[in-house]
């Protein structure tokens, strides 16, 4: 019974907050006395299709995967030689005194830490370049969007993302891509050594 009432109870809260929501954002989106909203112009931008065929984004990939690779065989090639030096040690371990397996072993073990730190930190690194990268041409793309819709008299840019429907003139995506192929070619990418 006590459990129905705070239900309720909660229910009727939800819908007064959602009422005074409503109501204030009515309010805040009502235009000054004598004044009127402008009728939108709206256009569609397809992000997902700008990351796929602008060629900053072809340069980012490209250099992504070419460092991935490289990264996936020093990777290997460390493993490659703890794997050895891990073996050696196990052979010594017979003819070694346990006081000197133990600092040999010791002294394996903080190799193997500090690659997996200097690993981590390369990652970390390359997820920061990345991440400039990707901002660059977020600029530029924002700038282009902007600039374009100053000159068509657009009020109003949506991702195709949050378009359920547009009519396909609305899209400016295809004038976009050029104009950023234009502006920023490429981008380069500041891989850790």
């Amino acid at each position: 019974m006590n459990r129905k009432i705070i239900v309720s109870a909660s229910a009727v809260l939800i819908s007064i907050g959602i009422a005074a929501l409503s109501t204030a954002w009515a309010q805040t989106a009502t235009p000054p006395a004598g004044k009127k909203f402008p009728t939108p112009t709206v256009a569609i931008v397809d992000i997902n299709q700008i990351m796929q065929t602008s060629e900053a984004a072809k340069s980012i990939r490209s250099q992504l995967d070419k460092a991935r690779a490289g990264f996936q065989q020093t990777l290997q090639s460390k493993n490659d030689e703890f794997r050895k030096m891990e073996d050696d040690l196990q052979r010594q371990r017979e003819v070694l005194s346990p006081e000197a397996f133990q600092q040999k072993q010791k002294e394996f073990q903080q190799k193997v830490a500090d690659a997996q730190r200097e690993t981590q930190d390369r990652r970390n690194k390359s997820e920061e370049a990345l991440g400039k990268a990707q901002l660059q041409v977020e600029t530029a793309l924002n700038q282009i969007v902007d600039q374009i819709a100053k000159e068509q008299g657009i009020t109003l840019v949506l991702t195709r993302q949050a378009a359920l429907h547009f009519e396909p003139e609305m899209d400016i995506t295809g004038e976009v891509v050029k104009r950023l192929n234009a502006k920023l070619p490429s981008v380069t990418l500041a891989f850790p050594k």
